[in-house]
């Protein structure tokens, strides 16, 4: 869970594999702009906007959603108002759906509001967020979380350091996290493949992520160990 350390200050690989998905996408994102003719300054200052949304949006999804570490028979509502801090804690957990459904209106607006393309802008970021999600997913996987249940599989990976997130410890887990890699690889291929026909079509890359990411990850559920 931790990369390395700078005295006694820790570097988390998950947040510094979620920083590169960032920073790859973003790239990625101000490279196709221009070469679409969209201007790609706004798309990276619409980029640092989505940052800070999607992660409010990711961790009130999380804290919506997850179980009651206390009492799982009661709502985590419960917990959260007699813990009130922890609802900002970031390391506690995201949740990816949480973003997508802030940063799609922040989106629509932002892109509206500066007058840009939004089906063509739309197809951009569609490009990116495989790339994103391919780095995040490695960064869950250094940490622990998001992991598959017990497997007698060659390939199942085993957790032993008491700070990682996975459990249990010293058993062989399916590396779900490695598949969700995977995926957002396969995603990225065959968006990238479909782009040259986006301009017959504003909005094909996007509506493709929105079919096939829910397919693939409704599929990959099956194999979750940590819900």
């Amino acid at each position: 869970p931790w990369l390395f350390y700078i005295g006694d200050v820790g570097v988390p690989s998950y947040w510094v594999m979620v920083l590169t998905g960032l920073v790859a996408a973003a790239y990625l994102g101000y490279r196709l702009a221009v070469a679409r003719g969209i201007d790609g300054q706004r798309l990276l200052d619409l980029d640092l906007i989505l940052v800070i949304v999607g992660v409010a949006g990711a961790r009130l999804m999380h804290v919506l959603v997850e179980e009651n570490p206390l009492d799982p028979s009661q709502p985590i509502l419960y917990h959260y108002i007699e813990h009130p801090a922890e609802i900002f804690d970031i390391s506690n957990g995201l949740a990816f759906y949480g973003a997508v459904l802030l940063c799609l209106p922040v989106a629509a607006w932002y892109l509206r509001r500066k007058q840009m393309p939004l089906a063509a802008s739309l197809d951009i970021y569609a490009l990116c967020v495989p790339v994103g999600l391919f780095f995040g997913r490695l960064g869950c996987f250094l940490a622990g979380c998001c992991h598959g249940p017990p497997t007698d599989l060659p390939w199942g990976v085993i957790y032993s350091d008491p700070e990682s997130l996975a459990r249990p410890l010293g058993t062989p887990l399916h590396p779900v996290q490695l598949y969700s890699a995977a995926f957002a690889l396969l995603l990225f291929g065959v968006l990238w493949l479909a782009r040259s026909r986006a301009g017959d079509f504003p909005g094909r890359s996007a509506l493709l992520l929105g079919v096939l990411y829910p397919a693939g990850r409704f599929l990959l559920e099956f194999v979750r160990g940590d819900i």
